[in-house]
């Protein structure tokens, strides 16, 4: 889709002209915008796909109404939202200033005094986002402007009302390294006001000195740290040492209350801090300039850190910041080089356009991040995206190809020991892929373009390389031994030739929005111009286009053979598409009576049925060949759009929703058994399958699954109960994986065999840094370590 906004032609949203872009995230944009009185105002849109999804547009407006009950003096106020217009979009009172980050970063740390004022603005503004029944959850320094009437907290808008604590994309967590409250990462507590309290200090810390309480590092790394580690406030000042650490408490009920941090920094005699030099001069040079406004914008070049040398005090004077030691991964915080400016754009939205153009030729956009934000919430708006740890490349003899530069070190054929490692300078293995004998690798070359690598999983030698569109895929699987993977631009690839038996159609300028395989085609969904989307098959043998048809706004589709059922995104029709000729074989309307919209859909493969799980939490079991209803569920589901998955494992249907693990019968539709035990989440334990629909990991009559960020649990699949629960170390997050009689188990920077009857320890692998890709067959399992190596290890026996 292309920007609505183009230089020369003004767009409106409602009573709002849109005047220029002040940036992007990975869910949204930002503009500048001014309303018919002439009131300039911050306006955040959103993605037409997301605006397409279930749900999507009734937590939008709940959101937006609660966020704009927030009337606090030291928060950006909500303006107007518009949920139901074709683009979604909420604009909030445009605030010129700079970001705390980028004040910090270029004044240096603040002074006692003045951490105590904005302590005192922080908690006002709490105070009024809670008392609307919101918890912010992602307060940062990012996410506090300093005005010239002083700070103000932004972006509450994509606050979780009280009470709601459904997930966003399955298993992940809204937030950002390093400011999430442990609660939020563990799931062990529901996330109420005391999250904001813990990020409160965080945020005073980083104040105070110039850096992250809990270092820099990967997000896991970060995410242990939280849980496990004390912050290090060893360069906190000890006036502000005891206020600090109670925030930072890792119980909810032990950190002080809101109202109570406002009592301990409250001063009608503090000094107005921004209005004095060096802060005043850049407040006012980002006035003139057009201002940040948070983390919308488009991210800065990585040459333009700066590193803090004076502290700011209200009368200015400096104080130099203590250096940090470097300490080991998982140990604590480690150095920090130092939080870089953020160059906002200026109102003028040619200077604007001109300057994202500018930024892409140079091919430096930054590979900054924060955690990443469902689809299905006003998160997106801020811009929140995976954040992905970069590691270091080892020593071997270079081999290079098309892709970045990988290093081959040859290991041992001795059982557990390391068979051979890959490492990639500069770091660009963004995921890896299993398929019988053949490793295959994904990573990037520029901003635009990528690689697939295949390698022997024997030796790690390599067998072929193909150019891709950059990109991390989310959809690529294999298929009847070829490679799909049209979302980097590679749709029908031989696997064990790296043969392609067709080329990307060349009128497609974006990945598409689904893919599927059915009937030895890969079908695909591009989302055109028009918001409709178009169906293109292609044969997986002959690479040849099978067909194409025009169909409206569909999530991706459960399949049972040659049969694909498609659902409308905000209808209650669903099709039953034949996969061989793309025509519509029967139309299913169970949905008619107003009972929700389809949110998740699986095939039941030992009943020759589809399941279809609605937004009201209702099951739908529907027959594949011919499409008549076979059963509804009695009791209804409670279910979160983005946080819920639906599969099928030994003849039982499987439920997992933001918290729970469900079982019920394929046929009837009836609940067979409920884990009262949470679970961490979709993303953690169900992987993507071909096509990019998660699956559930089951083997042996169990489903296996992490009930907790660091234990690892399965199920019988007949009656629900725990067959073994192992506690491993270290924080998961990529699903286990089974190999015969194994099961891979990757918490953290630790890789841990279990035998699969009774998950006793076979063997455990400490690697360098976090483990954030698993596969394993029956000669071992292979790990990705950030985006710089990949190791293969050999399996162990008893």
């Amino acid at each position: 889709m292309t920007d609505p906004l183009l230089p020369g032609d003004p767009t409106t949203l409602g009573s709002v002209r849109l005047l220029g872009r002040l940036g992007a995230g990975g869910m949204g944009r930002v503009y500048l915008g001014r309303t018919t009185g002439g009131r300039l105002v911050a306006v955040k849109t959103v993605h037409a796909h997301l605006a397409a999804e279930p749900h999507f547009r009734e937590r939008f407006r709940r959101e937006a109404a609660a966020a704009r009950a927030v009337t606090g003096a030291h928060t950006a106020a909500v303006l107007d939202a518009d949920p139901a217009s074709e683009v979604p979009w909420l604009a909030t009172a445009y605030l010129p200033g700079v970001t705390l980050r980028r004040a910090v970063a270029a004044a240096g740390p603040l002074g006692v005094t003045v951490v105590r004022s904005l302590g005192a603005a922080l908690a006002e503004a709490l105070t009024s986002i809670h008392g609307a029944g919101l918890v912010h959850r992602d307060l940062k320094p990012s996410n506090v402007l300093v005005t010239a009437e002083g700070p103000r907290v932004i972006d509450f808008g994509i606050a979780r009302a009280l009470g709601d604590h459904g997930m966003t994309e399955a298993g992940d967590i809204i937030g950002t390294p390093g400011f999430i409250a442990p609660e939020q990462i563990t799931g062990s507590s529901p996330v109420t006001v005391a999250a904001d309290v813990f990020a409160l200090g965080a945020v005073l810390a980083f104040a105070a000195t110039g850096r992250n309480p809990f270092g820099d590092g990967t997000v896991a790394i970060l995410l242990y740290r939280a849980v496990h580690e004390e912050p290090d406030l060893d360069n906190v000042p000890p006036e502000l040492r005891g206020l600090v650490a109670g925030c930072l408490d890792k119980e909810p009920g032990q950190r002080p209350s809101v109202g109570e941090v406002l009592e301990r920094t409250a001063d009608p005699e503090a000094p107005l801090w921004w209005r004095e030099e060096p802060l005043r001069s850049l407040v006012r040079g980002e006035d003139r300039a057009g201002g940040d406004h948070g983390d919308g914008e488009d991210p800065p070049p990585e040459d333009t850190a700066v590193v803090p040398t004076k502290r700011v005090t209200a009368a200015t004077a400096t104080r130099p910041a203590a250096p940090r030691p470097e300490r080991a991964p998982g140990s604590g915080p480690g150095p920090d080089p130092g939080p870089g400016p953020d160059p906002g754009p200026g109102p003028d939205p040619d200077l604007a356009f001109e300057r994202a153009k500018r930024m892409r030729r140079r091919g430096q956009l930054a590979r900054r991040g924060v955690l990443v934000a469902g689809a299905t919430t006003l998160t997106g708006l801020l811009g929140v995206a995976v954040v992905r740890g970069w590691g270091k490349p080892t020593s071997g003899s270079p081999t290079t190809g098309h892709g970045a530069q990988l290093t081959l070190k040859k290991g041992s054929a001795t059982p557990g020991a390391l068979r051979w490692s890959l490492t990639a300078d500069p770091d660009g293995i963004d995921a890896l892929l299993l398929s019988g004998n053949t490793l295959l690798l994904q990573g990037r070359l520029t901003v635009t373009t990528g690689y697939v690598r295949a390698c022997a999983v024997s030796d790690g030698a390599g067998r072929w390389e193909l150019e891709s569109t950059e990109g991390t895929p989310t959809a690529w699987g294999v298929a009847d031994g070829t490679l799909v993977a049209p979302d980097v631009g590679l749709p029908v690839v031989a696997v064990g030739s790296g043969r392609k038996r067709a080329e990307a159609d060349p009128i497609r300028s974006s990945r598409p929005v689904w893919v599927t395989v059915a009937d030895g085609a890969s079908i695909s969904a591009y989302e055109e111009e028009t918001d409709a989307k178009e169906l293109m098959a292609v044969d997986l043998a002959t690479g040849a286009k099978r067909w194409e048809r025009e169909l409206g706004g569909t999530q991706p589709p459960a399949v049972l053979g040659r049969t694909m059922l498609l659902a409308a995104t905000l209808g209650w029709r669903m099709e039953g598409v034949d996969a061989a000729s793309g025509r519509t074989i029967w139309t299913y309307e169970g949905l008619k009576d107003g009972s929700g919209q389809t949110l998740a859909a699986t095939a039941l493969p030992d009943a020759g049925n589809f399941a279809v799980l609605t937004t009201e939490g209702k099951l739908h079991v529907i027959r594949a060949r011919g499409g008549e209803h076979v059963a509804v569920a009695a009791g209804a589901y409670a279910v979160t759009a983005g946080a819920t998955a639906i599969g099928a494992a030994g003849g039982t249907g499987l439920l997992a929703t933001a918290g729970e693990l469900h079982g019920f019968d394929p046929v009837s539709a009836k609940r067979r058994w409920s884990r009262s035990r949470p679970t961490l989440g979709v993303e953690t334990s169900w992987p993507r399958r071909t096509g990019g629909l998660r699956g559930p990991v089951s083997a042996g009559g169990v489903v296996l699954h992490w009930s907790k960020a660091d234990t690892l649990e399965a199920v019988d699949l007949a009656s629900g109960e725990a067959r073994w629960t192992r506690r491993l170390t270290g924080i998961a997050k990529v699903p286990p994986v089974v190999a015969g009689d194994t099961v891979y188990a990757a918490s953290g920077d630790t890789c841990t065999a279990l035998r699969l009857a009774d998950g006793a320890p076979r063997r455990a692998w400490s690697l360098p840094d976090i483990i954030d890709g698993l596969a394993a067959d029956a000669s071992g399992w292979y790990g990705r370590i950030g985006t710089s190596e990949v190791r293969a290890y050999n399996g162990v026996t008893d």
